[in-house]
């Protein structure tokens, strides 16, 4: 998805009959106060990536770690747990509704196979507290990865990420890919990416409890 692709759910619209349609968004900075090339892996290469219960890992993955900038990022932690412990976690989509910090809504709005269709309200200091509604094609291969795509949505140009659980020696390793592009002017970017990161963290540190609750 690039830069040109057509914005979901009327933001362009938007745009044409508001004569400054960020302004509220740029008060709500002060008090709260791009173009993604992210090349994701095949599924045949997630698949690859399993290679048993003795794979070595690095102790200091056991805290969530996150790389990247500007949308762009990876996420990576290991949790001790067994992968279908981790993949029941994962992909409970609509209990994440509530527990996790961005996600306040969530449903599921069709499934064949392995194939699903997710509607999502993202709400978060990164969304500057806007509800941000979209609908997700999710793609799954149990327990090893997941990824998905967006259909529509709100104030965004592009959403795709992917999710792999890898067996490693001490448990699993959760590694999460994702390429985002909101659909925000760019004096609002530096800030957004700030709030997004945050938010990365805190959603990875909450998936971890959650695979560890019993």
């Amino acid at each position: 998805m690039g830069r040109k692709s057509k914005v979901m759910g009327g933001s362009a619209a938007l745009g044409r009959q508001q004569a400054n349609p960020w302004q509220e968004l740029f008060n709500q900075v002060l008090t709260l106060g791009a173009a993604v090339g992210l090349s994701l892996a095949t599924p045949a290469q997630l698949l690859a990536q399993d290679s048993g219960p003795d794979r070595p890992v690095q102790a200091a993955l056991a805290d969530p770690v996150l790389t990247g900038s500007k949308g762009h990022y990876r996420a990576t932690m290991v949790v001790p747990v067994t992968q279908a412990r981790a993949w029941a976690v994962l992909t409970n989509y609509e209990a994440m509704a509530g527990l996790m910090p961005d996600i306040k809504q969530a449903k599921v709005l069709n499934r064949h196979g392995s194939q699903l269709e997710l509607a999502q309200t993202y709400q978060a200091p990164s969304t500057f507290g806007l509800p941000i509604r979209v609908v997700l094609a999710v793609e799954e291969k149990a327990p090893r990865w997941m990824r998905y795509r967006l259909l529509r949505g709100e104030r965004i140009l592009s959403l795709q990420g992917q999710w792999s659980l890898t067996r490693v020696r001490g448990g699993v390793l959760v590694d999460h890919q994702i390429a985002l592009e909101p659909d925000l002017p760019a004096f609002l970017r530096p800030t957004y990416d700030d709030l997004n990161e945050s938010n990365l963290r805190q959603s990875m540190a909450v998936l971890r409890r959650l695979m560890l609750a019993r």
